[in-house]
This record gives C-alpha cells, structure tokens and sequence, in this order.
C-alpha cells in the first residue's frame, strides 16, 4: 500500500527562497576582508612556458598577490576521482602549468587584488615568455605516427586501451544475415550551467581554527580527502561547505585547478580570497565532455534479431587525465548493448590526449554518445530488413523474465547487470501514449501535402543509484522539527524535497517537520557526494536507516520516563507510549540532544529502462527542424515525488535537445577554441522546446530496501538518437543518414545536397 508521503507531489521545500530571489550562491558569499582573485590562462594549444614574470603587475596598487609554479607546492595535481589503468599518473594535470601549457585555457598564474578589475588589469601585467609546440587539436592528429608526443617518457597519445569481449563477435558477424555498419560522431560539449563556477576561502584564524571553502560542490568529503594533504594539513582542519548550486550536471563540483589555487592564496596572504568565473573562462576551463567516434558494426538474422556487435571508440579527452576523464567512454562502452539482447559483443575503447580542454563528466556520462550511435544504426538495420523501427525494437528488447540480466560488460571493474525491469513493457507504453499507429497515419497524410514529418524513438539504459556509500543523520529538535544533514549534495532537482519525504513517511510526520541541510563537512563526519544520480536512491536509503535509528533511540529513551521496557514502547507519528502515558520526540530532544545516524552502502549500481519517442518537422529548404512532441518514459523503481520526477523529465529532456540540436565547441587546427560566448555555444530557447509528456514505471530495484531508482539522467541520453533517427525518417526518400551530432541546419542540407536529388 502507498504511503502517505512516498509517491505525493508534496510542494517542494525551500522553493520559495529560491524563487524570491533569496537564495545563496557562491557570488552571495563576501566574508569581511574578502579579496578577489582572476586566473592567467594560456592563449596557446601547446607550449613551453619559458618564464613568468610578474614584477610589473605586483606593483599596481591594490594587488597583494600573484601565485606562480614557483608558489605551488609540485604535489598539487589532481588525481583520478575513481580507479585508473596502470601509467595514467603520468597524464594527470598539475594545478597550476610547469614548464609546458597543453590547452588554451590552463592556469599560468594567480592574481589576488582589492577588487575584481584590479586583478583582471594585473593580468595584462605579467609578462609569460612562450615557446609554441606542435599541436595535436583532433585524435587523427595525435594517433598519427608522426604525432608529437604531449607527455615525456609515453610511446603514444593513448593514454590506455579499455577492451570487452562477450562471445565471438567476429564469428557471429561472420554469419549473420545482415551486417550495417557506420562510423559515428559526437561533438564536444559543456555544462554551461547558468551559474558558473566560483569558489570562498577563508584561512584559519591566526589562533587556530580550519581553512574554511565555501562553494557549490557534489562531493564535499572526496574533495577534502584529495586537498588536505596537498595544503599539509590534516582533514579535520579543512571545512568544505556546499551554498545554493546554479546548476550541476556533472561538470560541477569536479576538482579543478582553481579549487587549489585559490586556498592556497588565502592561506599565504591570511585572508578571504573569492574566485567567480567568467563565462569565458568557463566555456575554455570549465569540463568539456561528449566528443567521441564509434565505428560500430551490427550483424542480425533475418527476423531482424541482433546476433553481434562490434565496436571500435576513440575518445578526446583532452590535454589531461583530469579527475573523472576516463569515466563517459566506459560507460558508453559498457551500456553500448543497452536494453537489448546482444550475445556477442567485442569493443576496444582508446582515450587519446589531445590540445584541448580536459574532458569530464556531464549528464549521463557516455551514454548519449552510445545510445546515439546503437539506436542509428537499429533504424538503418530496420530499414534494410523491411522492418518498422519499433518492431526491430519489440525483437530485441530483454524481457522480465530474464531479469536479472547480465550484459557481460564491466566499466571501472564492476559487471553491468540489470537488475529488474520489465523494457518491453515500457517501450509499449511509449507507443501507447504516442498514438504510434495514429501519428504514422498523420505522417502520411502530411507527406501528401508537402511537410517533412519524422518519427524517431529510442530505447536506453541509465546506471543509477552509483555506490559505493551515503550518510544521513537526523536529529529532533524541541520545537517538534527535525535538521537532517546528508553526504549527498544538493544540485538544484529538489533533494531536500525527496528526503524529507522519505523521513516523513518512516516517522509518520508531515515533510515540512524536516530542514535538510546543504553539506557541510562541520554537519557531518563522511559521505560521497552527488553524481550518478545516486542523491535519493543513496541518501534517501541512508535517511531511511537513520529514522530507524532514531526511532529505536527514542524507545529506549522514553522507556525510562514512562517506566517500561524498550520492548513495550509503542511509536505512531512522533509520540511514544507505554502504560497509558506518552512523550513525544520534541519532549525527548528538550531533555537532551536526541540524534541518530546511519550509512546505507550497496554493491551494485541500480539501472533504469528508459524510452523516449520524437516528433519533428523539417525544412527541406533549410534544413530547420522543429520539434513537435516529446514523450519521454522511465522505470523509476518507486516514485517519491511524481513533481519531481516530471521536473526533472522536462529538465533533462531541454538539456538533451541542446545537445542534440545545437552545442558544439569547435576548435580550429592549431587548437584555439572557436567559442568564446554563448552566441558561439547556442544553447535551446524555451520556442524550442516542445509539449513533453512525461511518464513512469514503477518496479522495485532489488538494490536497495526503498526499491527506488535514479532518474536525474533519464530525460537527456536518448533525445539526440531520437531527433536523429526522426530527421531521417522525415527524409528517408531522399537518402539521408546523419552520422553525427548535432543536427544542425547545415549538417541536414550538407546530407541532402550529397544524398542527391
């Protein structure tokens, strides 16, 4: 039976503070003496950094610092965020450029000055003698055998070889009906959150006390683990605290040099100092992510059912291995198969430095990248089979039954398998709320008037709920309300909401009783972080453990006061009784701090099915396209809040359109970056988002005891497969075959000019 709390569209909590423009953001926070600090970055691809010179600027007044390689200690690098191959500590990125720059965009020097503009002048100050080097600006470049290489004592820009293997691919291939193959591109993109990144330091006081970093960051207890050895001081003295965050996506929060650089200002200097980023700055320092080839091959029997696959990657990575780089291609390598029954599989991944800005995570991590790539060439499959598009689908699709499933893939040593759902039942409710059949007949009657109606779909899988641990801790308070503090931040989807959903319907008690907390590692002693959506999934588990706990607490306590044994003591929404008297948890916390904690930790990574259709118009003329509808569906495992879960549908689904339509950091040879603004990075306008009709499954993951699943990365990873795959079924007689993303007006009349007529 549904409770109470767990699946209502309670009112989000805390809404109205941001709303009212309330809310506190990193540029809010001015501690009292606070200077400003700006970043010398590199204007070259590749090239030896022959000498800094700062004495001009040090002498403008109002400047009281300039940070050099010579200032930061040469342990300052930023490490892998998650487990490596063997030999790529040789590729990670020092904090700040020694000796040699490897991107536009690398930190050379720190200015800090009384204001913003003084220290904006002061870089114009420092004089940097640079020698340039060849640049490698694409992965041909770098892969080819004449290549410069960008790391000393490395035979190639191949940082590693990541392999899968699952059955005889080559075999399988070998005899299969029917083999497509393509090769596929995905174009470099950002975050381009409305917020950029920024970070507060304030050192101790000189009596003693912690270095104190104030921002917006998804893994507050990672991050300090990393930094304390590199200020050389121990963790309990550096105190990271989370504000209001402008937008996450996975590019937020990751360790940057800056997230160094700055602390050590301010521990040198014994003063605030505040770095805000420019947007800029963020579109050339900030993560890049997404850019990616597949050269994928598919061998099905004549019913159209998938005997094999085969894949060769090449990622960008950028110039350094840098906290999470490794992380999207395996993911997209190890969810290439998807929902789909695929008993052969072979991949050899490679990810190649090149002179460009380090890559990182960014929503879904890899996957719109492999879904873009696999659901392509179904539909190319489809059509050479004679087959509609869902029924290629409706072939291949894992059923129930065979639930658990295990793909035989494994990213970062974990095996990728699925365990429960039920994809083909999803997929059918997709059709169904589409009208599949009616909005065919629609596209024929269209046909007949000239319009370019398409219809794509596509079907995906999205890991979710990434262990390996989350915290919770809830205490009562006297006035009858709860303050609950998490390890898991605070991204903007409405945690706070979900959590004290989750609390509410253990304890019995309205959500409105309980004030989640942002992290703060003052607040609270270990956690991990948000990222994967993994926030409700791991921290409403943990805060479920916790009320539990809390409850038990109370118990004993309260047996004391009512003179019974723990045992008699009955619980009902905050009050405790026994022996005909009660006490309540407000009673309990009056007389002494009344708290409890708990950990939820799980093994295996929880995955949601996923489906999402298009429809779309297209311009023959110009290639212009325009989105009619969107139904996007996923397998929630338990819905907390159906609001939520729209939101972040229609979230994820804007995010995915920009992806799909529009974004695309281009660089030109010698690796300068073409986008300086966002005139030159458009992201989607609220015209060119369409009617989205959300909808959910509900089938307990067996990960975790609440059931849940994660679904902060389900709208965003099947659009660009999706608008593909209706553009060119808008355009199916006339040959097109888009192989890249995005699809833009250009990239659409360059395919119909060499289709031909």
């Amino acid at each position: 039976m549904r409770g109470a709390m767990i699946g209502a569209s309670h009112r989000r909590l805390g809404g109205e503070r941001l709303a009212t423009g309330h809310g506190r953001f990193v540029a809010d926070v001015r501690p009292p003496g606070v200077l400003e600090a700006a970043v010398l970055r590199s204007p070259h691809a590749h090239a030896r950094v022959r000498r800094v010179d700062a004495a001009r600027a040090l002498r403008l007044p109002g400047v009281r610092a300039i940070l050099t390689a010579a200032d930061v200690p040469a342990s300052a690098v930023i490490p892998n965020r998650v487990p490596a191959p063997e030999g790529t500590a040789r590729y990670l990125q020092p904090a700040i450029a020694r000796d040699v720059v490897r991107y536009v965009g690398e930190p050379v020097a720190l200015v800090v000055a009384d204001d913003r503009y003084l220290a904006a002048d002061a870089l114009e100050l420092i004089d940097v003698d640079y020698t340039p080097l060849p640049a490698c600006a694409t992965v041909a470049v770098a892969l080819a055998p004449d290549a410069p290489r960008l790391f000393p004592g490395t035979d190639s820009n191949n940082v590693a070889t990541i392999r899968m293997r699952v059955g005889d691919a080559g075999a399988a291939l070998a005899a299969a009906h029917l083999v497509v193959r393509e090769r596929f591109r995905h174009a470099r993109q950002t975050a381009a959150a409305l917020e950029t990144r920024g970070l507060v330091a304030v050192p101790p006081d000189p009596s003693g006390g912690e270095l104190h970093l104030i921002g917006s960051t998804k893994c507050i207890h990672i991050n300090r683990s990393i930094l304390a050895p590199i200020f050389g001081i121990p963790p309990g003295a550096l105190r990271l605290t989370e504000v209001d965050v402008g937008g996450g996506f996975g590019a937020r929060g990751e360790l940057y040099p800056e997230d160094i650089l700055v602390p050590l200002a301010a521990l040198k200097l014994g003063r605030p100092v505040r770095w805000i980023e420019e947007r800029r700055e963020n579109l050339i320092a900030a993560n890049h992510a997404r850019e990616v080839e597949y050269d994928l091959e598919l061998g099905l029997d004549a019913a159209g059912r998938i005997v094999a696959m085969r894949a060769v990657i090449h990622a960008d990575i950028g110039a350094y291995v840098r906290t999470a780089a490794l992380v999207p291609a395996e993911f997209g390598a190890a969810l290439l198969p998807g929902p789909y029954r695929v008993p052969a599989y072979t991949c050899d991944l490679w990810s190649v430095v090149t002179n460009k800005t380090p890559v990182g995570t960014l929503r879904s991590p890899g996957r719109p990248e492999c879904n873009f790539a696999r659901e392509r060439l179904l539909d190319v499959a489809a059509a050479r089979l004679g087959l509609d598009p869902a029924e290629i689908r409706r072939q291949n699709l894992i059923r129930p039954e065979e639930m658990p499933y295990d793909t035989g893939t494994t990213s970062f040593g974990a095996t990728t398998v699925y365990d429960s759902g039920d994809f083909p039942a999803l997929f059918e409710e997709l059709l169904k709320r589409l009208d599949y059949d009616r909005a065919r007949a629609e596209q024929r009657a269209l046909a007949a008037r000239g319009v370019r109606r398409g219809i794509g779909l596509a079907a995906y899988v999205e890991k979710t709920g990434l262990g390996p641990f989350e915290t919770a801790h809830v205490e009562a308070k006297a006035d009858a309300t709860f303050t609950v503090d998490t390890g898991a931040s605070s991204m903007g989807p409405g945690l706070e909401t979900a959590l004290a959903q989750i609390l509410g319907e253990a304890l019995g008690l309205p959500a409105d009783r309980f004030a989640i907390r942002h992290p703060d590692t003052a607040a609270i002693e270990s956690g991990v972080g948000t990222y994967g959506s993994r926030g409700t999934v791991m921290a409403g588990n943990a805060a479920h453990l916790a009320a539990a706990k809390l409850v038990e607490e109370a118990k004993t306590r309260a047996a004391a006061l009512l003179g019974a044994t723990a045992d008699a003591v009955e619980y009902a929404r905050g009050s405790l009784s026994a022996n005909g008297r009660s006490v309540s948890f407000a009673e309990l916390a009056a007389r002494g701090r009344l708290a409890a904690g708990a950990s939820f930790s799980v093994a295996k990574v929880t995955y949601a099915g996923c489906a999402v259709a298009v429809v779309l118009d297209v311009d023959e003329a110009t290639g212009r396209v325009r989105l009619q509808r969107v139904v996007v569906g996923a397998d929630v495992g338990r819905a907390v809040n159906p609001a939520l879960i729209e939101g972040q549908f229609v979230g994820g689904v804007a995010f995915g359109i920009g992806n799909a339509l529009y974004e695309s950091l281009e660089y030109d040879g010698a690796g300068q970056p073409l986008c300086g603004t966002l005139l030159d990075y458009p992201l989607p306008l609220a015209k060119d988002v369409p009617p989205i009709e959300c909808f959910y499954q509900e089938i307990r993951a067996r990960t975790n005891p609440l059931g849940l699943r994660g679904l902060g990365e389900c709208g965003n990873p099947g659009l660009g497969a999706a608008i593909a795959n209706a553009v060119c079924d808008a355009l199916r007689d006339r040959g097109v075959a888009l192989t890249a993303l995005p699809v833009t007006p250009s990239r659409i009349f360059e395919s119909l000019r060499t289709a031909g007529p």
